[in-house]
């Protein structure tokens, strides 16, 4: 027979959610320690539901725990960052495929109005905002596609795929040619050709996998 589960606070999700927002955005930076006590006092809470947060945290792989130094925030990983963008470019291939034979013509406005604020947010040096409008154009191809697992995977790990985002934040010009990829993509979805829109696909994760790569060796 199995043991009642008392159902998780509200409060600890909310915490969780707060401290992976921060680690993303680069408010708590790599290698920041972490002390229950003082994340407590910052966020207005008791300490249990900072440190079930911080336990979660580390599970997930945003913190680390560095000996004599307790808990810190996980290091930038290329390494990981560049298998994630692997992981992405089979996963953004099946998706443009499924997409493709779905699309309808009205789609085009609405992913060229995704792909005008990434330009813009570019434009600006504003990676947060770049972030969002790259999850919010690959969510809307996941969308498209109709395939629930795929969504479910990419979702997933989109909050890893944000902080190799911050890799870039010394180039963010960088992330122009993003953009270009993208509206390639969706011409290639709302045209329903399912070949060259998952070629595109793959290419711009494996072509964003090269970038950090590179960044990592300069």
């Amino acid at each position: 027979m199995f043991r009642k589960v008392a159902p998780a606070p509200q409060i600890t999700d909310t915490v969780y959610e707060t401290l992976r927002e921060a680690i993303c955005d680069g408010v708590l930076p790599p290698d920041a320690r972490l002390i229950q006590d003082e994340l407590a006092e910052r966020l207005g809470t008791s300490r249990q539901p900072v440190h079930l947060a911080l336990q979660q945290l580390k599970k997930d792989g945003f913190v680390t725990e560095v000996g004599r130094r307790g808990l810190v925030v996980a290091p930038l990983d290329r390494a990981f960052a560049a298998e994630l963008y692997e992981m992405r470019a089979a996963l953004d291939a099946a998706a443009a495929v499924a997409a493709a034979k779905r699309a309808e013509a009205e789609d085009r406005k609405r992913g060229e109005r995704i792909i005008r604020e990434g330009r813009a947010a570019v434009a600006d040096g504003d990676l947060a905002a770049m972030a969002s409008a790259d999850f919010a154009f690959h969510d809307f191809i996941y969308g498209l596609a109709g395939n629930r697992l795929i969504a479910q995977t990419a979702r997933m790990n989109w909050h890893h795929i944000r902080r190799s985002i911050m890799l870039l934040a010394g180039e963010p010009t960088k992330l122009g040619p993003f953009w270009d990829e993208h509206d390639q993509i969706l011409q290639a979805v709302v045209a329903r050709d399912p070949e060259a829109a998952a070629q595109l696909a793959q290419y711009h994760a494996l072509a964003s996998s090269q970038i950090l790569s590179r960044l990592e060796k300069a």
